[in-house]
């Protein structure tokens, strides 16, 4: 009997914490604990009495006191939700449905009092009502809650975890994560990141307050630490060490979405650092009001569209409500996935996906005459290094040819604004990638000088980006899961990083600013060393550096420069009103053998002639040597005298 009894309790809290249990028996059960409240306040009240105490009381009272329950039930909603992940806000909901019943059956009380000359219930019992039903509301909720967690420990390991901060928003995140994320991380308590608090003498929710000098004492710390991202933010801009040193102690890091994101049942979205969080910078702050203006109500042509860069430039456009996007990509498996997801978040965009490659000027010209765009983000473009150093014809006719490409249809079609994506490596370039992009600058610069030009010609420069395709995190990465070595190639080797969406918010800050004609720099922040990378990277998996990976150095690549130019020099850039956008001065002069020289390099890419195309390239960037020429005992071939001469 006993057995069976249990087996029928187990099944029913089953069923109250499973996945969904319909709000109707929600209801239900809250109207049933309301009826037991007033009940149990009849009883109480007939025990003053001398009259029979009122065991089962089932008066027209008592449903009148229910029904004025029901109402305010259903006016708050407070049977919405789910129980299981109840917390302090369904507290305070039940607190108002209830506060609200008493006040309106006193009210009903003293009237009846007033035109009667007796009252329904004494006001005693109308507060002992509210006490009890309270109690009774809130406290099944936190049984389910219980249940819940008991039934589901076995599903789920525990992580003792602290909060990091001492902050009202620090202490509101671990109220939100200890009443509805509790299955996942039992909190122990707080780490203080202020040097001049004595965290010993204080306590929040009873829970002990550590600085970092305990926590690396401890011998039985939590696995985990819980970050808002806000702060994460403000940490990584600013001196404090703090999350450097939590990964060297082996504790994993979890941070949670800005406060204004948050809701109560949102504390799932505890999620795991990675190593862009630690290397984001200060948010970017839009003009939305002139993006709107030149953006909203376009026909908009991306090229690279499928790509890392070219994708977030075409997620980021969609809320300037463009016309239509045009996307346009020579990789067929990238573009289909990026038009699938596309048609699943945004079924109101317009937009046609483009299978055509920059090279071919007459596939070009059609998507031209078909779709009229009015801006044009060029992006499209071979990027690697160390690959292009092997194949510079190549590098040549997409970087330099297919640019040209675009630029001419751009002019000749008349688009308002044509946006050039280019790079760092464009600066004073040591390798065909650089050269390549910066003959495509200068091109696109010279047509911005023609006097019959009516287009916008603007070119952004911006380093490294974070995560995208085939860039040095993905494949550390790569190297970390089959367990090392990671390669570096050179212990001092630093490059500029910054983040997906925070260059493409900068590329369409800058394509709106832009006149004409201008090189927009990006202030890409501090240089980060290669081997800082690799040793966090290693650290974010619980790992350590040259103990459980290592780190192996190969030697600077054909072409690869051991610093990267710094593009914000104020020496070098004029500023713009947005403090993270500059102009680079001109450092070229354009004249009559820069136009033949552009010329004749497009001449040579598009008749095969790789030498011929390199001497070219040479003259028209002269701080670029090619490696092919200077360590094989090749020599510049002598170009016309006519070009000489001019």
């Amino acid at each position: 009997m006993l057995s069976a009894l249990k087996k029928l309790i187990v099944q029913v809290a089953k069923y109250l914490v499973k996945d969904y249990v319909p709000r109707s028996i929600i209801f239900s059960i809250d109207l049933l604990l309301s009826i037991i409240a007033i009940n149990s306040a009849f009883f109480l009240i007939s025990t003053l009495d001398s009259h029979e105490l009122q065991v089962l009381n089932l008066k027209w009272e008592l449903w009148m006191i229910a029904g004025i329950q029901v109402i305010y039930f259903i006016a708050f909603r407070s049977y919405f939700g789910l129980v299981r992940y109840s917390s302090f806000q369904d507290a305070i909901k039940q607190m108002q449905v209830t506060l609200s019943c008493i006040f309106t059956v006193l009210i009903i009380n003293h009237l009846d009092l007033y035109f009667f000359g007796h009252k329904l219930i004494p006001d005693a019992g109308i507060f002992i009502y509210g006490f009890i039903a309270f109690s009774l509301l809130f406290f099944f909720r936190i049984s389910v809650k219980r249940t819940y967690e008991l039934l589901h420990s076995d599903q789920k390991s525990y992580k003792n975890a602290y909060i990091l901060g001492t902050s009202v928003s620090d202490v509101a995140m671990a109220e939100g994560l200890v009443s509805q994320n509790a299955e996942a991380f039992n909190i122990i308590g707080f780490i203080n990141l202020n040097p001049n608090e004595n965290p010993s003498r204080n306590r929040i929710f009873n829970l002990p307050i550590y600085d970092l000098t305990q926590i690396k004492e401890a011998s039985n710390r939590a696995q985990a630490v819980i970050v808002s991202d806000s702060k994460l933010q403000k940490l990584q801009n600013s001196s404090n060490p703090v999350i450097t040193e939590l990964l060297e102690l082996k504790v994993k890091i979890y941070k949670l979405p800005k406060i204004q994101d948050w809701d109560h049942t949102n504390f799932k979205n505890v999620q795991e650092i990675h190593i862009e969080d630690l290397l984001q910078r200060t948010p970017i702050k839009l003009n939305n009001k002139k993006l709107f203006s030149i953006y909203e109500n376009k026909s908009i042509l991306v090229t690279g569209a499928a790509g890392s860069i070219g994708s977030e430039i075409v997620r980021q456009l969609i809320p300037f409500q463009p016309e239509r996007i045009i996307l346009v990509d020579q990789a067929e498996t990238p573009l289909h996935e990026l038009k699938l997801e596309l048609q699943k978040n945004y079924p109101d965009l317009s937009f046609v996906s483009v299978i055509a490659n920059v090279r071919d000027k007459k596939r070009l010209q059609q998507v031209f005459e078909k779709h009229l765009p009015e801006v044009v983000f060029h992006g499209a473009a071979y990027k690697h290094v160390p690959m292009m150093e092997d194949n510079p014809l190549e590098a040549l006719s997409v970087n330099f040819r297919g640019t040209k490409n675009m630029a001419d249809l751009a002019l000749k079609y008349q688009v308002e604004r044509f946006v050039f994506v280019s790079t760092d490596k464009a600066v004073n370039p040591t390798n065909i990638m650089g050269a390549t992009k910066r003959a495509a600058e200068l091109y696109i610069q010279s047509l911005a000088n023609r006097l019959d030009n009516k287009v916008s010609f603007i070119t952004t420069r911006f380093g490294n980006v974070l995560g995208s395709n085939g860039s040095v995190i993905p494949h550390f990465k790569k190297q970390i899961a089959h367990n090392g070595p990671i390669t570096v190639t050179h212990p001092d080797i630093t490059r500029y990083f910054m983040t997906i969406d925070e260059a493409c918010q900068l590329v369409l800050e800058a394509g709106a600013m832009g006149k004409g004609g201008e090189i927009f720099v990006f202030d890409m922040g501090s240089p980060i060393k290669i081997i800082d990378l690799a040793n966090h990277m290693i650290r974010l998996t619980g790992l350590t550096p040259q103990k459980d990976i290592q780190i192996e150095f190969t030697g600077l690549r054909p072409g690869e420069k051991l610093y990267e130019e710094l593009l914000a020099d104020k020496e070098t850039t004029l500023p713009t009103h947005h403090q993270k956008i500059m102009i680079a001065k001109a450092s070229h002069h354009f004249d009559h053998s820069t136009v033949t020289l552009l010329s004749d390099l497009e001449a040579s890419i598009k008749a095969n002639k790789e030498k011929t195309a390199l001497d070219h390239l040479n003259f028209l960037v002269p701080e670029y040597i090619h490696a092919v020429v200077k360590n094989k005992k090749d020599q510049f071939t002598p170009l016309p005298k006519a070009i000489e001469k001019s």
